[in-house]
């Protein structure tokens, strides 16, 4: 047989800007074949007697070559997005394997598995699901139950099970691709962690928490273990983790995760690029939810760093980024006035004069950093397009009320006159 599996894994990457998106797209994993030599992308054309294999001494050398040659074709097209000439090459790969090697060979499931990857890909995935269950039927009658081509395969139905909204199928065959890999490979093996990943996106999508973080956790601790701590799986992980920890209003155990996404995006993306502030932003949020201010605005200062090098100074993006962190400040602002001091660790006594000075100190700090925040915002905002109007509302809806806060009622006036009703 001719181990040219293809391991299909669904990853969960988070849409990097301010707002957090989340969305399922398809992230592969395939055995490499032999390099093919030519630089050519066109599919070099193959000849009567190429295509009939066995009139060629009846030995598989050249079955070999020929099979060789395709499936990187099929890799090449595939991973260049060239997908109705991957399908072409997997339609040509099944009828080489059904004429030589017949209906119920190894190579022939082989094909299928391909034609099933490509199907669903285009999003035919009535057809997906016939061939890779065609594969399958081959391939439980040739090889063993433990045998790992068997979970390949299973992934792959069980994730086309997934997007045509099958859940208990899409359970029932990665449960048992995990288990056949568990059988079948040592305990911190990359497959095993696919299957668990696989079945922590499914649990998520059930909103069955508990039970994805679980398999997150597993899928993380794997993949560090048997690739890298840096590698680009276990980001996704983490990222899909914290998601799920937040869903459940487990903000110090997200936090907790973002802390470690951090350190992951700056190792890979380097200190200033926009993945590294959306994990920053995402972090300052988790502090906001736990009454945490004080690291919350460190965190959102950061993060605006980042943003005032990687976008345009008229972006709106930037523009709610200040807002956020003016309207930190702001809060801090009002928690001082009230003597509470911004962790709510405990009450200011009203009668220390000391103390009191201190905490107006505070406060006029703190307006005096969130005023031009808000002012800048305001103009980014103020220069857009009709979009950005009820932003702006908001924004200099806080900024009267500041000015109102500092004692200037007259630009508190001027500024309230700017918002629309």
């Amino acid at each position: 047989m001719y181990n040219y599996w293809k391991k299909y894994v669904y990853l969960i990457p988070t849409c990097l800007r301010i707002k957090q998106y989340v969305f399922y797209i398809g992230f592969f994993l395939l055995t490499p074949g032999i390099a093919f030599s030519s630089a050519n992308p066109v599919l070099t054309p193959m000849t009567e007697q190429q295509t009939n294999i066995r009139s060629f001494h009846e030995t598989t050398e050249l079955a070999e070559i020929i099979w060789t040659n395709l499936t990187n074709h099929f890799i090449k097209y595939y991973e260049s997005g060239d997908y109705q000439n991957a399908l072409l090459v997997a339609q040509r790969t099944y009828t080489i394997a059904d004429n030589n090697f017949g209906s119920n060979d190894v190579n022939t499931a082989d094909a299928l598995l391909k034609l099933g990857i490509i199907r669903q890909t285009l999003g035919s995935l009535n057809e997906a699901e016939n061939h890779l269950l065609k594969a399958l039927l081959i391939l439980e009658k040739q090889l063993s139950p433990n045998h790992p081509d068997l979970a390949v395969v299973m992934t792959n139905i069980g994730n086309v099970y997934f997007e045509s909204q099958r859940p208990e199928l899409s359970e029932k065959y990665h449960q048992q691709a995990l288990k056949i890999r568990i059988n079948s490979f040592n305990a911190n093996d990359s497959a095993i962690a696919q299957s668990t990943y696989n079945l922590a996106v499914l649990y998520e999508s059930q909103h069955k928490y508990e039970q994805a973080a679980v398999f997150y956790q597993q899928a993380i601790s794997l993949w560090s273990a048997s690739m890298d701590p840096m590698h680009p799986y276990v980001g996704n992980a983490l990222s899909n983790l914290s998601v799920v920890y937040n869903k459940q209003g487990k903000y110090k155990e997200a936090t907790d995760i973002l802390q470690r996404m951090l350190v992951f995006k700056k190792f890979v993306f380097g200190a200033q690029h926009e993945e590294v502030a959306q994990t920053l932003i995402n972090l300052g949020t988790n502090y906001l939810e736990q009454g945490e201010y004080n690291p919350a605005s460190h965190a959102y200062e950061e993060a605006l760093n980042i943003a005032q090098h990687v976008l345009s100074s008229a972006d709106p993006q930037l523009a709610l980024l200040m807002y956020t962190l003016a309207n930190i400040y702001h809060t801090q602002a009002r928690i001082e006035e009230q003597n509470q001091t911004p962790s709510g660790t405990g009450i200011i006594l009203a009668n220390n004069p000391t103390t009191l000075k201190d905490t107006a100190q505070r406060k006029t700090a703190l307006f005096a950093q969130a005023l031009p925040l808000y002012e800048k915002a305001a103009e980014i905002l103020d220069a857009g397009e009709n979009e950005t109007q009820s932003a702006l509302d908001v924004v200099l809806t806080e900024l009267a009320i500041l000015y109102k806060e500092i004692g200037n009622t007259d630009m508190a006036k001027a500024i309230e006159s700017r918002i629309t009703h």
